[in-house]
């Protein structure tokens, strides 16, 4: 995908960050819209069709939701046609594919079964063929290299019991005596292909002089002694993924096979770069095909109802809500190809950060809109239609997988606060700018963009203004960061009102870079919609922040966890 300079190991356009840190919109420096070369163009073309001609053929998206189980076999087909190996160099077996182009194999999976699509994802995203990255030469890069080229399935264990937000995991690595090694003790939950994995990396805490690293550990579980599954795990969607609660019980490792790092608390930090775009792979690729199929069956819902002799289509409420579903489309797909445009693990940072809670949240959006327009059709289970003979769109699945795309990768909302707090501590650090003079805050508006379009472009710079100097004022206001942090929704806001600028921003570039008919296209119309919703919502956020009156929330969830009003609460 052409971004920047190729031979760069960063792009050459700025970032949300850089704008954020100047205090205004830089818009001219933000670089062109990524776009796809014929070459790149025409392999992932080739790739997707050959996915979705396989999958189709091989399994039944229903029949693994019932069955909660993918079929025999299924991983080691996948393995034998190159699907688990992705961005792999072909030397290894793998099909090369740019990172954009990865990401479109695993949504156009995902819209034929959300598991296999999340298996690709998982694989691709977080599996130990993903890190190598972060390996430096040496033993662990070439064992990993190795079992890419035998072929593996893998994966990375990060949410112990306590759950995943903890700054060190209750998982612990113990140096060995001779000090060649370290045991894992402890178990870990939720752990994509944690029940299928031959080579699986987990975050441990390593305790040596009292001071206390996090890891990555790699775990050959084929002869890993003290290693088991204790459990597979269900979900409410996602039938069929390979996922379970693993014991580690003196688990050895080679410390030849760990990454550990002295920068701070947390995996290393490549480390964590690197999994900022497997979340976009494994969550934000199945959430785009979710979108994609709501679409399709708003389009064929519309198209054989109709109210009092008129199509159901021509009516004012129902085409708000189509057209906001195809802004949805538009919007994740502007920011996965925004998100994944440099080559480097270090770019678009921000935006690769915000992608996953932009992706998951809008498809969510998308598909409770799309459950509104059909009703009851769309409540009804596909067998159900099936029994009926009815058209048996699959919007109930869907509902599910999509409401656990917000959980995956965790939370939404703590996502929300992490975004918040990562641009607090610009702030805090010296490296955003408080004030800049009020004739450069405002981009010149790009002629490339209709008349409404540059409106949201200027509404944009403004807003971002705005967001730099409430986080100015907040820091200022808070000299001990414990203090402002301690009040999480303000974090919270700040984060979701970033997110919403950053997809505004990839949408109006999108819109911008795209031939136009008379300066006013398809992709202009669909930018407008998305815009003009996105600053509802902002809106929303910014009197969440400015509220004059803010109640006392823990006293309320006092009284509703314990004591007399709980148990009246609860009383039938």
């Amino acid at each position: 995908m052409n971004s920047g300079n190729p031979g760069d190991s960063r792009s050459s356009a700025s970032e949300f960050l850089t704008s954020f840190d100047a205090g205004r919109l830089l818009w001219a420096e933000l670089g062109e819209f990524p776009v796809m070369d014929p070459e790149e163009r025409r392999t992932g073309d080739r790739v997707v069709g050959e996915v979705t001609a396989f999958l189709r053929s091989a399994l039944d998206p229903e029949e693994v939701d019932r069955t909660r189980s993918l079929p025999d076999g299924f991983l080691t087909a996948l393995q034998d046609r190159g699907y688990l190996r992705l961005r792999a160099e072909p030397g290894l077996g793998g099909l090369g594919l740019s990172a954009y182009n990865a990401f479109r194999v695993i949504a156009a999976a995902a819209a034929w079964s959300v598991p296999a699509g999340q298996v690709l994802g998982i694989q691709a995203g977080v599996g130990a063929g993903a890190m190598l990255p972060a390996m430096p030469e040496g033993e662990l890069r070439e064992f990993v290299r190795r079992r890419i080229a035998e072929g593996m399935v893998s994966g990375f264990g990060d949410t112990d019991a306590a759950g995943q937000n903890n700054t060190f995991p209750e998982m612990t690595a113990t140096p060995t005596d001779d000090g060649t090694a370290y045991l894992l003790y402890g178990r870990k939950l939720f752990t994509g292909h944690g029940t299928v994995a031959d080579l699986l990396g987990v975050s441990a805490t390593v305790t040596v002089g009292g001071r206390r690293r996090v890891g990555a550990f790699f775990v050959d579980t084929r002869d890993a002694a003290g290693f088991r599954v204790a459990a597979a795990l269900e979900y409410l969607g996602s039938r069929g993924l390979p996922n379970g609660e693993l014991v580690f019980d003196g688990v050895r490792v080679p410390r030849e096979r760990v990454l550990l790092d002295d920068s701070g608390p947390g995996l290393p930090p490549l480390v964590g770069l690197l999994a900022l775009t497997g979340r976009v792979y494994f969550t934000g690729g199945p959430a785009l095909a979710i979108a994609r199929n709501c679409l399709v069956w708003s389009r064929e819902f519309l198209a054989r109802r109709t109210v009092d002799g008129s199509g159901l289509g021509s009516y004012d409420s129902v085409q708000r809500l189509v057209a906001r579903t195809a802004a949805d489309v538009y919007a994740m797909d502007s920011v996965a190809r925004w998100s994944l445009a440099g080559d480097g693990p270090a770019d678009r940072l921000f935006e690769r950060f915000t992608a996953k809670n932009v992706l998951t949240t809008t498809a969510w959006r998308a598909v409770d809109r799309t459950m509104s327009l059909l009703a009851a059709e769309g409540f009804e289970t596909a067998d159900s239609k099936a029994r009926r003979g009815g058209p048996a769109a699959p919007l109930e699945r869907a509902f599910r997988d999509a409401r656990g795309l917000r959980i995956a990768g965790n939370i939404d909302f703590r996502l929300d606060e992490q975004a918040g707090r990562l641009l607090l501590e610009r702030h805090y650090d010296g490296r955003a700018r408080a004030r800049v003079p009020s004739d450069e805050l405002t981009p010149e508006p790009d002629p490339r963009l209709s008349r409404t379009n540059q409106e949201h472009q200027k509404h944009l710079g403004r807003t971002l203004c705005e967001l730099t100097r409430t986080c100015a004022e907040l820091t200022a206001g808070h000299p001990e960061r414990d203090h402002l942090y301690g009040r999480q929704f303000l974090a919270v806001a700040i984060g979701r009102i970033a997110t919403e600028l950053v997809t505004v921003t990839a949408v109006l570039a999108r819109a911008a870079s795209e031939p136009q008919a008379e300066g006013h296209g398809a992709g202009q119309d669909l930018a407008d919609v998305h815009c003009t919703e996105a600053w509802h919502r902002v809106s929303v956020h910014w009197r969440e922040l400015h509220a004059f009156t803010v109640p006392d929330y823990a006293k309320a969830g006092r009284h509703a966890l314990a004591g007399p009003a709980a148990d009246a609460l609860t009383r039938p």
